[in-house]
């Protein structure tokens, strides 16, 4: 994944966000929050492993959105799927 998400992409991973906010029963600001404070404890974790996991996200800014985040994991599912 480059460093700039594509419209197509970015709209993906907001979709993932609605549709499991949908299956949750909760609303998409809801997830989305969840998402935030996860992304922040990785990258504030003292597990040297899981810092370095949510330290090579690529990401526009400092802590990647939930978008990248999301884009990234699929991404890396992929490659290891051998798609």
């Amino acid at each position: 994944m480059d460093n700039c998400m594509n419209e197509k992409k970015l709209q993906i991973a907001k979709n993932s966000i609605k549709k499991l906010a949908e299956q949750e029963g909760v609303s998409d600001e809801y997830v989305r929050i969840q998402l935030e404070e996860a992304i922040q404890n990785g990258l504030d974790s003292e597990d040297e492993k899981k810092k370095a996991f949510w330290e090579s996200i690529p990401r526009e800014r400092d802590v990647p959105t939930p978008e990248e985040v999301i884009l990234y994991i699929s991404e890396q599912v992929k490659r290891r799927r051998g798609h």
